[in-house]
């Protein structure tokens, strides 16, 4: 098994503790001397004191549901660097009425390996929305939306991403592990103002059309339009599910939906609704193979609320 896909197990594992209300199953996952930081609970220097602070101060609840998107792991020897989005639905159905609270953040997650395990060395979280009943979220500090990223920010991207703290990975990536990996750069940079690194993800003369429209026609442009969006939100969030990838030659097309479950439109969630997915828009990207490396010379964005239904439990989403 890489490292790679072991690493993805490790989070998973972290991920369905957390959902399932049971932190105490973490031990087993954590260096003794983690470092962690949530914008959410605080800082703690060691494993027993994080999980003491990861356990649910709200009410007993009977609905929650943990999705990972944007997964990203680069790995050099026995270290790792991760990054993920996790979109979070939890509440109460009392079997006429479901009170619920979502919310959405990023993880960075530091991992070494230690005596053949590996563990993880540190943590940081970000929460970047949130909806719903806040006061299930007891004890939590939310978010101050006159404040960029709404709190102090726990991830800084020119340090903690896994391109600035792994920037050449060991392990061998197929086209299509490429192709996505370059698409959350994309989100990444963009979503945590580091647009050197976003700029990375697409060539100079790149062109952005939001449905039939050009909106930008070159790097420059879009960046100063990512830019002032950057300015007038606290915190941006493109969390990507990966429908499908088309590979020919040195071109390629990708196929993702856009999932911001904070933004409905005219659709809500209740009872009825709480097994589908729910998507704000449609890209379709087109890639071209650089001197080995692919990058998006056209980005296709077509906005509009839409969803499935979910047939299988998992926290993974996309599709491949």
């Amino acid at each position: 098994m890489r490292k790679r896909d072991k690493i993805k197990e490790i989070f998973e594992s972290f991920i369905t503790a957390l959902e399932d209300y049971e932190p105490e199953r973490l031990q087993d996952l954590l260096a003794d001397n983690v470092q962690s930081d949530f914008s959410t609970i605080g800082s703690y220097q060691n494993a027993e004191d994080l999980i003491k602070a990861l356990v649910w101060k709200g009410p007993k609840m009977n609905v929650s549901r943990q999705h990972i998107l944007n997964f990203v792991c680069r790995t050099n020897g026995d270290i790792a660097q991760q990054s993920a989005y996790v979109m979070v639905l939890t509440g109460i159905d009392d079997g006429k009425f479901l009170y619920s609270f979502e919310y959405g953040g990023k993880y960075v997650m530091s991992y070494t390996e230690i005596d053949g395990e590996w563990k993880i060395s540190a943590i940081k979280y970000d929460l970047d929305w949130e909806k719903g009943n806040t006061a299930f979220a007891k004890g939590w500090k939310l978010l101050d939306y006159k404040l960029y990223a709404g709190h102090r920010a726990m991830i800084c991207s020119e340090f903690d991403s896994p391109w600035a703290a792994i920037p050449e990975n060991d392990e061998e990536l197929t086209d299509e592990e490429q192709i996505i990996e370059n698409m959350f750069k994309y989100s990444f940079g963009l979503d945590n103002c580091d647009f050197s690194l976003h700029h990375q993800s697409y060539t100079d003369d790149v062109v952005f059309y939001a449905g039939d429209k050009v909106m930008e026609a070159s790097a420059r442009h879009l960046i100063n339009n990512f830019k002032n969006t950057a300015h007038k939100e606290h915190a941006l969030e493109h969390a990507i599910k990966i429908v499908d990838i088309e590979i020919n030659g040195d071109e390629a097309v990708l196929y993702g939906y856009r999932v911001e479950p904070h933004r409905l439109g005219s659709k809500n969630l209740n009872r009825d609704t709480m097994h589908q997915s729910f998507y704000s828009a449609k890209y379709k990207n087109l890639l071209r193979k650089i001197g080995g490396q692919w990058k998006m010379y056209e980005l296709h964005y077509q906005p509009g609320v839409f969803f499935e239904i979910d047939e299988e439990k998992k926290h993974y989403i996309d599709n491949i």
